[in-house]
């Protein structure tokens, strides 16, 4: 039975020059669902709704802060939610459009698909790779064929749908730091409004619009805040440390004739 390695792992996607036969570039006839734009420097999802929401969401809530909470309080806190809201919407970009590790396919099936598969050494175990009848690849450990992309990708966590991308091998630093950041943006916001609302309760009496937008705030940025704080410490504390993605933290809770990456040899 073959053995593959880490980099040949990198090559199962197929090899070749940028262009095809057809003297077109790669990503000028790529086979996935993708959007492509930049000529393809830029490469997300196909479904943008959720992402053109989350964006809407964002700068609305945001707008509220601003025009009615931080302008009462100092310049200062414009400033450091402006600084926040910034890098959020850094990691936010990249980690939609980065390519998150999606591999070449095959123009035609692998001559050794009917033979035994490959292997490969995980974590000290012997595994055996899965075909991927789309692709015409085996796909390395930890790779998944994303429905929703329609592409095979290296170290698949999962598809997010408000950043409009996969989360996987190339972007999921920056994932992680978009929620990370957000998380922080939301606690400042939650924690400015709060601020508010005691100001006007003891003793400088806020108008009942400001009030009302503080609330809502609070409301907003406290639930979506506590339920971000989780996923970078459970995703940083037990999924990094691990070795692990979410895809295959949940892999055995899921049926075995559909997500079955690769079964280890004894």
């Amino acid at each position: 039975m073959e053995e593959v390695g880490e980099d040949e792992l990198q090559l199962r996607g197929g090899g070749g020059d940028t262009k095809g036969e057809s003297g077109k570039r790669m990503w000028e006839v790529f086979p996935g669902k993708n959007l492509i734009c930049c000529r393809g420097r830029c490469i997300t999802g196909p479904d943008p709704s959720i992402f053109i929401f989350n964006l809407v969401l964002t700068f609305a809530a945001l707008g509220l802060f601003y025009a009615f909470i931080a302008i009462r309080l100092h310049p200062i806190v414009i400033v450091i939610g402006f600084i926040l809201h910034g890098i959020s919407f850094y990691f936010l970009l990249r980690a939609a459009f980065t390519d998150p590790g999606i591999l070449r396919r095959r123009k035609k099936p692998s001559s050794d698909e009917e033979g035994d598969p490959p292997t490969a050494i995980v974590n000290g175990k012997t595994v055996q790779l899965s075909y991927c009848h789309t692709c015409s690849i085996y796909r390395p450990p930890k790779c998944k064929h994303c429905r929703t992309c329609d592409n095979c990708v290296e170290e698949f966590d999962h598809h997010c749908p408000w950043v409009m991308n996969c989360v996987a091998k190339r972007n999921y630093r920056y994932f992680v730091g978009f929620v990370a950041s957000i998380s922080l943006l939301c606690i400042y916001v939650c924690a400015c409004s709060i601020a508010i609302v005691v100001i006007s309760v003891t003793g400088d009496q806020q108008p009942a619009g400001v009030i009302l937008c503080a609330i809502i705030l609070i409301l907003f940025t406290g639930c979506l805040g506590i339920t971000l704080v989780f996923l970078p410490v459970y995703r940083i504390l037990y999924l990094t440390y691990s070795n692990n993605t979410v895809w295959f933290r949940l892999l055995p809770l899921r049926p075995h004739s559909s997500g079955h990456y690769y079964k280890r040899i004894h």
